[in-house]
């Protein structure tokens, strides 16, 4: 049985919550948190296996009570966000920074016209994050100065793919690149559609170099972040302008995939292309990491110890597909290296 701390401090989502959550055979909810406070309290004293963190509370919200709970008892946190706007939406990426493990939106009332996928998809995150280790977050070890210029090399491009808990690893990999870092930067986060705006956004305010959203047909600029939208698979067209599809794929069920970013790539840059891949469940990117390494590029994947979940790494390592497996505080300074 799953144990479920909801920390909500609407009386009619707390009980929408509830029901949608003991509906499910497998699912208990042990306890309701009003406040940020209460949370804390209850996360210590209950230890449930997941908490459901409204991020707008009174007392203490519900960013500082993730960065407590984390520190003081860490557990699988799940923001449960009631906009996907992106300036309402900034401080739910914040508590994934601090250690929550993804993003949901919250459900609304029975005659929402999405409740039944909004229901659906918190269902599944519970269960499914209910099995997550649990890790602390990687600390900076400082970022590299402006000014600091890696050597000429032949490397053109960095395509990165990320899923259950690439935001904070994201975060931690960009502020680890100098302000004048001069390469282009191909970006599939998985996320719960709507929230793709908001996290370019969000990661924007925290890399020393630009993010945002990809665009169909823009050229690339260096040293920025490109970001695939949501629902829109990313890659590169023969002319090396960005292309968008929502094409189906047959390999995998992810969209954006991050086989499809790799593979794209691959073809467009072969020897000159960097392929990373970070955290996350299940095995999109591994067959895309080896086409880029198959084609003469460079490939990175996040270690076991740092990852939330070692899923897509370990799938890539056991391909054949990746040069080196580097601790997520490394992965920055290791990309230097290799340009």
């Amino acid at each position: 049985m799953i144990k479920v701390l909801i920390a909500e401090d609407s009386p009619v989502v707390r009980e929408l919550l509830v029901n949608i959550l003991q509906s499910d055979p497998e699912i208990t909810v042990i306890g309701i948190a009003k406040n940020g406070i209460e949370a804390v309290s209850m996360a210590q004293r209950l230890h449930p296996d997941v908490i459901t963190m409204d991020i707008r509370m009174p007392e203490m919200d519900g960013v500082e009570a993730t960065k407590v709970i984390m520190e003081r008892a860490p557990t699988r946190i799940i923001v449960v966000s009631a906009s996907v706007d992106k300036d309402e939406s900034q401080p739910a990426f914040e508590a994934m920074k601090a250690g929550a493990l993804t993003l949901v939106e919250k459900p609304w009332g029975l005659n929402h016209k999405d409740f039944q996928s909004i229901r659906n998809n918190l269902v599944k995150t519970v269960k499914t994050m209910s099995g997550v280790k649990v890790v602390t977050r990687w600390r900076p070890k400082g970022r590299t100065p402006a000014g600091v210029k890696p050597t000429p090399a032949p490397t053109k491009i960095i395509a990165i793919g990320a899923s259950t808990g690439g935001p904070a690893a994201l975060s931690l990999l960009l502020k680890g690149l100098p302000a004048d870092f001069s390469l282009p930067v191909l970006v599939v986060q998985h996320m719960t559609s709507g929230f793709g705006p908001a996290f370019a956004a969000w990661l924007n305010g925290e890399s020393p170099i630009p993010v945002k959203t990809a665009e169909l047909g823009e050229t690339l600029k260096p040293g920025t972040v490109y970001i695939a939208p949501d629902n829109y698979h990313l890659g590169l067209n023969r002319t090396g302008k960005v292309s968008l599809t929502t094409e189906k794929l047959s390999y995998n069920h992810h969209r954006p995939s991050i086989n499809y970013m790799f593979e794209t790539v691959a073809k467009s840059y072969g020897t000159k292309a960097l392929g990373i891949l970070l955290t996350g469940m299940g095995e999109d990117g591994a067959l895309g990491l080896r086409e880029i390494k198959q084609a003469g590029g460079k490939t990175l994947a996040q270690d076991e110890k740092s990852s939330v979940v070692y899923g897509m790494p370990k799938s890539a390592v056991a391909l054949g597909a990746v040069d080196q497996v580097v601790a997520i505080d490394k992965i920055a300074a290791t990309i230097l290296t290799l340009l």
